[in-house]
């Protein structure tokens, strides 16, 4: 395969790069950079030895452009630039080496990392090197022609340095102007409907800088009536509003830390820095999709919380400088927003939905909008008119402009006429002749219709016969066209004859089931895909030169297989995910599941976690919300038995100990397995059990909620005392949850009642107790209803019982002592029985203090036939106090 005929568009953005490969066949593409369409534009030069011409013996940015050391007129790069995620990585240590937005220095001649300067143009080029090389692999050999996107206010000094730098890569490069490249997008791709004479607004939102166009579609294309920009508006001051905010909460609390992050003077500091305005931008954009999140402070170690609305009312001053522009750029152009055909929405940044509602509300016009905004540009240039070339030069050849049909060809004088019979006679001949290929050709190639309706609708209809034999067992093989070469998806005749030659193959391969992650390396096997239910398992292996992924479909009973070079593992890897399907985090389940758990930093669980708990339909990791764990995952399952089934299994695998509680991080081996509970109400099942490298697992269900848990440490009593404060969804969804589930639901019309009756500091996450906890507290005397509730200020645990009369309320509480000592005295030791009278109720107080240490109150109010247990106590004077004020039962409902 060569580079002949490709055409790759490249939008080099502030913050990230996009770039768009267009194949001889008309079909168009994102290149993939680790995984993602967005390359960040960022730009890591590794420290040079300290010698002393290091520095001297760069070029100037005079000497950059205007030396001609090689054909295309460029210094050869300097080595050592790292660019995207390899630049930001390295940033973690050497933060003074990193340039994160080029583009933004596009003026600045030289730039200085790391005590080295290095001319910005040279910057660009290690970009866009980074882009020339993913299009090479995808087209099998260099990609001559280029199509950069510049913002229309780029005056030629500025375009000079972009297109010296691209020249460095490309034998042919043109520009095109963002807007015209954005305009010819939703004409030429998302279908939009433009009339020659419209117009259309574009509103380009990027990192670094925002402007407004109106652009008039013509025969030829597109047109620029006006436009003006903002250099100083973009993402990155919606995140600097975001940071200063942040700084007026932190800058108070330690100004000498806040002013270590605002000002970083250190590699230390400026590390922190940046790990803070990464998480600021990452928690900015998530609240595209969700209402809230959190962002990491370094040096303080805390998590701030962050909401949409919050983020909203920092951005709007910033965003309404757009949406004002914007109205004057179609005042110069001499359109009025009602005739406007389109307002297009492009850059990463106008994803944010104030956005939208912004300018909807002040021009009156709704906005259109594509699921990836970042890729418009880039996209667009390959179909649009490129910029007129200076005087002298010749302008470069441009694309076809979409729906201009061809100007008719020129008639030819054939040098003999035939006769119109001869001319028949031909003809004939022909069409047979073809129709007889085509046919041959369709039988050959076609598969039947039954073993088409059997594929994986992912590979399509395009496939064609292959050999039973290229995947032993099969019946019938099909070969299925891919971006990195055919798929042989093999046909059995049942699932247990693709499980089979599927274990077969992973004998063979000496793959281990359940490790690694085809996802992410080129060997593994595990379970696909890497969310939702399982539709299969994969087995990715290397030898000889030869990579190889081969999975299965549980539902189609199909086993397939692809092939390439080991060279060529990230293409397979993209191919394998194109075929097989893997969402954008989060799905609906995950994001359910993070908000569920309100943890910070989630992520997609790893294809090893969800194997672990076969069954769940959604996995996600977080950053734990407190010392004693150092990872915790959460795992959402369709129904009791699927979740009931995978912890069962995982006792099993574990082995852990079945009736040990391990819960205080005290069982032997650290290994235990028993049933829990929250204030008596039965939870699911907690086990414990070494894991691998020296760690210690916890893992515990749910049930109400359908949730398994997993954290994993290295200390025994602080992951157990990790968990005993965190290990679920916060306490309050669960006490909805199993109240819910509980038969009769709860509170009953009773139990409703007797929570009137309790004060409502203290009617905090109440619960119906378990038939074995009201046998304990009030042993076999019959009530009418029984709450517990907690925790209070005064105790953790507080246990409400009504009886059908005080005679029966009495005997449950047994004999008292006239003479004892009063526990609203605090006596020696808060041991203590005696009568009391409160706010007109009566009964008897009992105070005391178990062996653990764990103080209790008990007591009971005759006119409501109630008696009351409190647990786990703390101070006795703020028990009392407690009791006094918010203890309760209170005689008239609340």
């Amino acid at each position: 395969m060569g580079g002949d005929g490709y055409r790759v568009g490249i939008d080099f953005g502030t913050s990230n790069t996009a770039a768009v490969l267009a194949f001889p066949d008309g079909r168009v593409r994102p290149l993939i950079f680790d995984g993602s369409p967005l390359l960040p534009s960022a730009v890591f030069a590794e420290p040079l030895p300290a010698e002393p011409s290091a520095v001297s013996a760069d070029p100037s940015p005079a000497e950059f452009l205007a030396a001609d050391p090689s054909p295309s007129g460029v210094a050869p790069a300097a080595g050592g630039l790292l660019v995207g995620r390899d630049a930001t990585h390295a940033a973690r240590t050497r933060p003074d080496c990193f340039e994160p937005h080029p583009k933004r220095c596009v003026d600045d001649g030289t730039v200085l990392l790391g005590g080295r300067s290095v001319p910005v143009p040279e910057l660009i080029r290690a970009v866009l090197r980074r882009v020339a090389g993913e299009a090479a692999r995808v087209a099998g050999a260099p990609v001559s022609r280029a199509v950069l996107t510049c913002p229309v206010g780029w005056g030629t000094a500025r375009r000079e340095v972009l297109l010296r730098a691209a020249r460095a890569e490309f034998a042919e490069v043109t520009l095109v102007t963002e807007p015209v490249a954005a305009a010819t997008y939703f004409v030429a791709v998302a279908g939009g409907r433009v009339p020659v004479g419209a117009s259309v607004m574009v509103y380009d939102l990027g990192a670094g800088t925002f402007d407004a166009s109106v652009v008039r579609r013509t025969a030829g294309g597109f047109e620029v009536l006006a436009a003006e920009g903002l250099p100083d508006v973009g993402g990155l001051d919606i995140d600097a509003a975001v940071f200063a905010s942040l700084g007026r909460t932190y800058g108070e609390r330690d100004p000498a830390a806040w002013a270590r992050l605002a000002a970083p003077a250190d590699r230390a500091d400026q590390r922190a820095a940046r790990a803070l305005w990464d998480d600021v931008r990452h928690g900015k954009e998530m609240l595209s999709r969700a209402p809230r999140t959190t962002v990491h402070v370094p040096l303080f170690d805390d998590d701030a919380p962050l909401g949409r609305e919050e983020v909203e009312e920092l951005a709007a001053p910033i965003l309404e400088r757009t949406v004002a522009l914007s109205g004057r750029v179609l005042a110069a152009a001499g359109v009025a927003a009602a005739g406007l055909t389109g307002l297009f929405l492009v850059g990463g940044s106008s994803r944010m939905p104030l956005v939208g509602r912004l300018l909807h509300r002040h021009l009156g016009v709704a906005p259109t909008v594509v699921e990836q905004p970042e890729l418009v540009v880039a996209e667009g240039s390959l179909h649009a008119r490129p910029i007129a070339a200076p005087p002298g030069e010749a302008a470069p050849p441009g694309p076809d402009w979409p729906g201009e049909p061809p100007p008719p060809p020129e008639p030819v004088e054939p040098r003999r006429r035939l006769s119109p019979r001869v001319l028949a006679a031909v003809g004939l001949a022909v069409a047979l002749l073809a129709t007889t290929a085509a046919v041959l050709l369709h039988q050959w190639r076609e598969p039947p219709a039954a073993d088409l309706a059997r594929l994986p609708p992912a590979f399509g209809d395009d496939c064609r016969r292959g050999a039973a034999s290229d995947l032993p067992g099969a019946t019938a093989a099909l070969h299925c066209p891919g971006p990195t070469g055919d798929a042989v998806v093999g046909l059995f005749a049942d699932r247990a004859a693709v499980d089979t030659a599927y274990d077969q193959a992973v004998r063979e391969s000496g793959g281990t089931p359940g490790e690694g992650d085809c996802g992410t390396d080129g060997r593994g096997e595990h379970r696909y895909p890497d969310t939702g239910p399982a539709r299969g398992r994969v087995l990715c292996y290397q030898e000889a030169g030869t990579a190889t992924f081969l999975w299965t479909d549980d539902e189609t009973a199909t086993l397939s297989r692809a092939v390439s070079s080991t060279e060529d593992v990230p293409g397979l890897r993209e191919a394998w995910r194109a075929w097989t399907g893997s969402p954008d985090f989060p799905t609906a389940e995950e994001g359910e599941l993070a908000a569920l758990v309100s943890l910070q930093g989630c992520r997609r669980a790893g294809v090893a976690d969800l194997d672990d708990f076969a069954g769940a339909v959604a996995a996600v990791t977080c950053q734990p919300n407190a010392p004693g764990a150092t990872e915790v995952s959460y795992f959402r399952f369709p129904s009791l038995e699927a979740l009931r089934g995978a912890m069962d299994a995982r006792v099993a695998v574990t082995g852990a100990g079945p009736g040990v509680d391990c819960a205080d991080g005290k069982a032997p081996g650290f290994s235990g397995t028993r049933r829990f509970d929250l204030r008596s109400a039965d939870l699911g099942v907690l086990s414990c059990h070494p894991g691998p490298r020296s760690t210690l697992v916890m893992e515990w269900s749910v049930e109400a909620l359908l949730v398994a848990g997993r954290a994993v440490g290295t200390d025994a009593a602080a992951l157990a005392g990790w968990w005993r404060g965190s290990f679920g969804p916060p306490v309050a969804r669960i006490v909805e949850a199993v109240n819910a589930a509980s038969t009769p639901p709860f509170p009953s019309a009773e139990e409703r009642a007797l929570l009137g009756h309790i004060p409502e500091r203290t009617r905090v996450n109440c619960l119906r107790p378990s038939a074995e906890q009201r046998r304990v507290n009030v042993g076999a005397a019959p009530v009418v209803a029984a709450v517990v509730c907690g925790p209070t200020s005064g105790a953790r645990i507080v246990f409400y019982y009504r009886f059908a009369d005080v005679a029966s309320m009495r005997r449950s509480y047994g004999s008292g002592d006239d003479g004892g000592k009063d526990c609203t005295r605090l006596p020696d030791g808060f041991n203590g029985e005696s009568r009391y009278s409160r706010g007109g109720a009566t009964g008897r107080l009992r105070c005391g203090q178990s062996e653990n240490g764990n103080r209790y109150l008990e007591w009971t109010t005759d006119q409501l036939a109630v008696q009351a247990f409190a647990f786990q106590g703390g101070d006795p004077f703020a028990m009392i106090d407690w009791w006094r004020h918010d203890a309760g039962p209170v005689l008239t409902p609340r």
